[in-house]
């Protein structure tokens, strides 16, 4: 179990070491960080070298970054060290991604943590961020990058799992949410990244095409779960504009 008490044998459980563990645990490709500046920019900065080639897919992963962004350069104010999932999911794709990858990961995240955690109200934000109610959980930064021929796709997720910035007023965080009868036990976080990795692993082949009505309806409507939003959406033309 873990829990945010300041007398839990737990406190020193990182997030992000966690999840290397599990990454390597299943012979994936694993770089995890203890600090670092950011997983995108590691990412983007190894994308083409032999060893990234030889691999399909790569995981980045940190316990804390001093750089991390979001969209148009954002910055990502990131949870205190090991609190967080911190990373960039690194995949090789053989087309350039549409501008709708950044939609169909938004619902890979939502299925994923909704999945592990059913009894909880989470929704997307158009266009990349995973609420919790009526703050915001995670946020998504999809990122394309080209040499020649070669293409991948950089899914950047950070996750406030164990605590959240607090001079972030529209943040919370998983642990904050969890009832006592149900805390945030190992096998769930395992389970979570299970089923994003499966998610993932789902969308890549067709990185490069855009959403059929089918996902455009369900993207919608996962959306309009947002308690914030004044006025629903009826249809997807309406939020392709901000993706």
């Amino acid at each position: 179990m873990i829990n945010e008490s300041s007398d839990s044998p737990l406190n020193d459980i990182k997030i992000g070491e966690i999840t290397a563990t599990w990454s390597k645990a299943n012979n994936l490709k694993t770089n995890y960080f203890i600090t670092t500046d950011s997983t995108n920019t590691r990412a983007k900065k190894a994308a083409f070298e032999q060893e990234e080639l030889e691999n399909e897919f790569v995981l980045y992963v940190a316990d804390d970054q001093s750089q991390g962004r979001g969209r148009f350069e954002r910055t990502w104010i990131s949870p205190a060290a090991g609190c967080g999932l911190l990373s960039t999911w690194s995949f090789s794709v053989v087309n350039t991604p549409s501008p709708h990858a950044t939609a169909k990961v938004g619902m890979a995240l939502y299925h994923a943590a909704k999945a592990t955690w059913q009894f909880l109200p989470f929704s997307l934000k158009a266009p990349n961020d995973l609420y919790l109610g009526d703050k915001k959980i995670a946020g998504i930064l999809v990122e394309t990058i080209s040499q020649g021929v070669e293409h991948r796709l950089l899914v950047g997720i950070g996750f406030n799992v164990l605590s959240h910035p607090s001079d972030v007023a529209i943040s919370t965080h998983l642990v904050k949410n969890l009832p006592r009868s149900a805390p945030l036990l190992g096998d769930d976080w395992i389970l979570f990244l299970d089923r994003f990795l499966f998610e993932l692993t789902l969308l890549v082949p067709s990185a490069h095409e855009e959403l059929n009505s089918t996902a455009e309806a369900k993207f919608v409507s996962l959306v309009n779960l947002n308690p914030l939003l004044e006025k629903k959406f009826t249809n997807f033309s309406e939020i392709v504009k901000i993706l």
